[in-house]
């Protein structure tokens, strides 16, 4: 039977601490948090996102402390699993390729990937309707500006360092260019079918 010491005890062992997490505490103001707690006589899990919002899909009712403990060290693991599946996948990007912010135009050339609007750095701050990558607020980021030259905050993707945020750019670019690629394509396939483009 799970208690909140023999959890804390646990989380330690399997290196769970270091996560963002509330145990029967107020989550107020905690972002990308776990979070167990007693709420109108009964125990819940839930998440909450980066506004520190709560999650509502997320929310599991549990009768007894015990249950709801067991399901937060249950999420808690899965949480530290995905952190280090996408830690091991940003290091396989860095040994492929440890690009930089500088070395972004040669790779951009080398690639072709150069049909879609790009910012690099600060150049995003007069750029509009583009896809960027700049550290923004000490934070690596990647993200869309829109025709108004405003950050799209939904696209925003946040980064621990510049190698990762280049990556995620790079990626983010293949992926527009290979789409109008596919609309060319389909373009020149209607043109030649005789079909209104």
């Amino acid at each position: 039977m799970a208690t909140i010491e023999s959890v804390r005890a646990v989380m330690a062992a399997e290196g769970l601490a270091d996560l963002a997490h509330v145990i029967d505490g107020d989550p107020a103001n905690r972002t990308d948090c776990l979070v167990v707690t007693r709420r109108n006589n009964a125990w819940v899990t839930f998440s909450t996102d980066e506004r520190a919002a709560v999650v509502d899909e997320s929310m599991r009712t549990y009768p007894r402390e015990s249950e709801a403990l067991e399901d937060f060290l249950v999420l808690l693991r899965l949480k530290k699993l995905l952190r280090d599946l996408q830690r091991e996948r940003d290091l396989e990007r860095v040994e492929r390729a440890a690009m930089s912010l500088a070395s972004l135009p040669a790779q951009m050339e080398a690639e072709d990937v150069n049909r879609v609007r790009v910012a690099l750095g600060d150049d995003y701050l007069r750029r509009p309707d583009c896809l960027a990558v700049a550290r923004r607020d000490g934070v690596w980021s990647t993200f869309y500006v829109d025709e108004r030259a405003a950050v799209e905050e939904r696209s925003l993707h946040t980064f621990p360092d510049e190698v990762s945020a280049v990556a995620d750019f790079l990626d983010r670019l293949r992926s527009q260019h290979r789409k109008l690629e596919i609309q060319d394509e389909l373009r020149d396939r209607r043109r030649r079918a005789g079909e209104p483009s």
